[in-house]
C-alpha cells in the first residue's frame, strides 16, 4: 500500500480551500490500489476560519488532516511547512493550489503514470475556469493554461513544464537533495520553477500525466489585461535570479549571464512589441495574438529590470 501527502498552501481562499478538500474527499482509483491520503494545509494567513474548514472535513470525512500556520509570510514559506512536517512513511507528495479543484481521477492518474515510468516527479494540466462575463479574447490567448497549450504534451512525455499547482513527488527526492522552496522568491514567486529546475538539473525524471487535470477558478479581477501584464512584468522580474542561482557559480560567469540577458530581453521587447502592432492591424481576429505578444514584452522588461535589481512581488 503506498502513502500519499497532499500538500496544500492557503492565503485568503477559504471558499476555494473548502472546494479543493471536497474534491480531494472525492478521488477515485480504477487504475492503482488506493493508497492512503494525508493532507498536510499550511495557512499563511493564520485564519481562523481555514481552521474550522480544516476540522469540519476531518471530522466528517475521517481524512487524516494536519492543519498548520507559518506566521512568516510568503509562498516559500508556506511551501517549506508542508515539506519539514511530511509523515515519515510518506512514498509520494502531491500539491495542488488552494483556487482548484480535482477532477476524481486526479490522484488515480498522477499515481498511475508514476506506476508505468517510474518516474520521480508526474505533472499534469491545470485548466482554467472562467466568469461567465470573461471577455472571449481573454479565453482565446490560452494565457490561463498551465502549462500553456497544455493539449501539446503527449501522456507520459519526458520533461514536460511542471509547477506545484498539479505535481506529484517522490517524497524521498526532498532527503536525497536537500533541496527547498527558495526564500528569496518568497514574495515574488517562480520558486516552484527554480525548485523544478534544479531537480532536472540533477538528473531526476520527469513525466506528464495527460488525464490528471485540475480546474482552476478565475475570478473577474484577475481575467483582465491590466492583471495578465502584471504577472508578466512579476514572471519576468523572477528571471535573472533564478538563471543566476542555476548557471552563474562565479564571478565571471555572472557578469556574462548579466549581458547575455541585457541582449536577449532588449531583443525580446523589440521583437514582441513589433508583432503585437503587426496584429492589431489584424482586427478582432488577431486580438489574443497581438494579446500574447504584449505579455511576452512586458516579461522581457521585467526580465531586463530582473538584471538590474528589479524585483515585482506578488504576495
Amino acid at each position: 500500500m503506498r502513502y500519499v501527502t497532499v500538500c496544500i498552501c492557503t492565503y485568503r481562499r477559504p471558499d476555494g480551500l473548502k472546494r479543493l478538500l471536497a474534491g480531494l474527499c472525492e478521488q477515485v482509483f480504477e487504475d492503482v490500489a488506493t493508497p492512503v491520503i494525508n493532507i498536510i494545509v499550511t495557512d499563511n494567513e493564520c485564519n481562523d476560519d481555514n481552521r474550522k474548514i480544516c476540522n469540519q472535513l476531518e471530522k466528517q470525512h475521517q481524512l487524516p488532516l494536519l492543519y498548520l500556520r507559518e506566521t512568516q509570510r510568503g509562498i516559500s514559506y508556506a511551501r517549506n511547512t508542508c515539506l519539514d512536517n511530511l509523515p515519515e512513511n510518506s512514498d509520494f507528495v502531491a500539491m495542488i493550489d488552494d483556487d482548484e479543484v480535482p477532477e476524481p481521477g486526479w490522484l488515480n492518474h498522477l499515481l498511475y503514470a508514476q506506476e508505468r515510468t517510474s518516474a520521480d516527479i508526474v505533472s499534469g494540466p491545470t485548466l482554467p475556469v472562467f466568469e461567465a462575463d470573461t471577455p472571449t479574447w481573454i479565453v482565446d490567448t490560452g494565457y490561463f493554461f498551465k502549462p500553456h497549450c497544455p493539449h501539446h504534451y503527449r501522456d507520459l512525455e519526458p520533461f514536460p513544464p511542471t509547477a506545484t499547482c498539479n505535481v506529484l513527488m517522490r517524497t524521498d527526492i526532498f532527503t536525497e537533495s536537500g533541496l527547498c522552496f527558495d526564500p528569496a522568491l518568497a514574495l515574488s514567486g517562480s520558486e516552484d520553477k527554480l525548485f523544478f529546475q534544479d531537480l532536472k538539473q540533477q538528473g531526476l525524471h520527469f513525466v506528464w500525466a495527460a488525464k490528471a487535470i485540475t480546474h482552476e477558478s478565475i475570478p473577474a479581477e484577475r481575467a483582465r489585461l491590466g492583471y495578465m501584464l502584471s504577472e508578466a512584468l512579476r514572471r519576468g522580474s523572477t528571471k535573472f535570479y533564478t538563471k543566476t542561482r542555476l548557471k552563474a557559480s562565479t564571478q565571471s560567469l555572472h557578469y556574462k549571464l548579466a549581458i547575455r540577458s541585457v541582449i536577449r530581453s532588449l531583443s525580446g521587447i523589440v521583437k514582441h512589441t513589433g508583432y503585437a502592432c503587426l496584429y492589431l492591424l489584424g482586427g478582432k481576429a488577431q486580438q489574443h495574438k497581438a494579446i500574447l505578444n504584449m505579455l511576452d514584452a512586458t516579461e522581457n522588461i521585467g526580465f531586463l529590470g530582473s538584471v538590474f535589481g528589479y524585483k515585482k512581488n506578488h504576495y
